[in-house]
């Protein structure tokens, strides 16, 4: 079930709603239902707006300062679905990555897991070191401001940066989703495996931002 933000969650709709209408909805929303969110294990936070059998549909929310990293500061990664998503506020810059396996490669490759809803506190996020080592390397760069929509194909190696100088919020549907693993390109120096929770979080002290 998707939330009711008075705008129907469907991705032509968002594209193409006017950004003010759609900060409006997501922000009545927070402050109606005031959900709890999870912290990212790269420091930005996630609300559920709700999932079908074929979509998820996210807000991802930046702080302004430093944020804190949980499990190991790897930020390339890849989805099992394809991710497209329209800037509320900020800017985001969406790095694509051409990442080649090579038995001399500089960095570990890791497979990502879950041992239950990926959307539920209480469920373990786990990192799995793989015999793979890989070499990366920048394929393309793009800065998207307030207003902007961006896509991520499913199993391209990216990374989202953000300001810490910035508040940044983006609207997300994950869609698509295959049974392919989610991978991570890792660091060396970190164990085999790597196991965390996500904190809980209220969504509503961040609606302001909006």
């Amino acid at each position: 079930m998707l939330a009711d933000l008075g705008i129907p969650l469907e991705l032509s709709r968002v594209r193409e709603e006017p950004l003010a209408a759609l900060q409006c909805a997501v922000k009545t929303w927070l402050m109606r239902e005031s959900p709890n969110c999870l912290i990212h294990p790269h420091g930005f936070y996630v609300v559920l707006l709700g999932r079908t059998a074929t979509e998820e549909w996210r807000l991802h929310f930046w702080p302004h300062g430093p944020r804190i990293v949980t499990g190991m500061p790897a930020f390339i990664h890849t989805h099992n679905c394809h991710v497209a998503s329209r800037i509320l506020k900020g800017q985001i810059t969406n790095i694509l990555y051409n990442v080649s396996a090579d038995s001399t490669g500089c960095q570990p490759l890791y497979e990502v897991d879950y041992s239950g809803d990926r959307y539920a506190a209480a469920t373990s996020n786990r990192l799995r070191k793989t015999a793979t080592r890989v070499h990366v390397a920048i394929q393309q760069r793009d800065t998207y401001t307030c207003g902007d929509t961006y896509n991520v194909e499913r199993n391209a190696y990216h990374e989202a940066v953000v300001s810490d100088r910035d508040f940044t919020s983006t609207l997300v549907c994950m869609h698509g989703r295959s049974t392919d693993s989610v991978m991570v390109v890792g660091l060396d120096g970190y164990p085999q495996t790597i196991a965390f929770t996500r904190a809980e979080y209220r969504a509503l002290d961040f609606a302001e931002w909006l």
